[in-house]
């Protein structure tokens, strides 16, 4: 579970919730917009965290960017949370 009280704050968005096409646009525009992507970490060498608590710390509550594997994990919480279909991928 995610907290989509947090991730809508941080996102700015007061807009639909269920579980619709256009909501799901408006989503990811919304996400790309307001959670940047960043690799800082990585480049210091301090690796990525991608358990919930910690992107949801960073992304959420200390208002960085995350890098691609913290932006669709949240991402998929908030959708299965919202009662969206997800399936994780990875490629490389």
């Amino acid at each position: 579970m995610v907290d989509l009280d947090a991730y809508f704050r941080r996102l700015g968005f007061s807009g639909g919730t269920d579980v619709s096409r256009s909501n799901l646009d408006a989503l990811c525009a919304a996400h790309v917009q307001a959670i940047p992507f960043e690799n800082l970490d990585v480049l210091l060498g301090r690796g990525i965290d991608l358990r919930d608590e910690a992107v949801d710390r960073k992304l959420l509550h200390d208002g960085r960017g995350g890098y691609c594997f913290e932006h669709n994990t949240l991402f998929a919480r908030v959708l299965t949370t919202l009662g969206f279909q997800t399936q994780l991928v990875s490629a490389r």
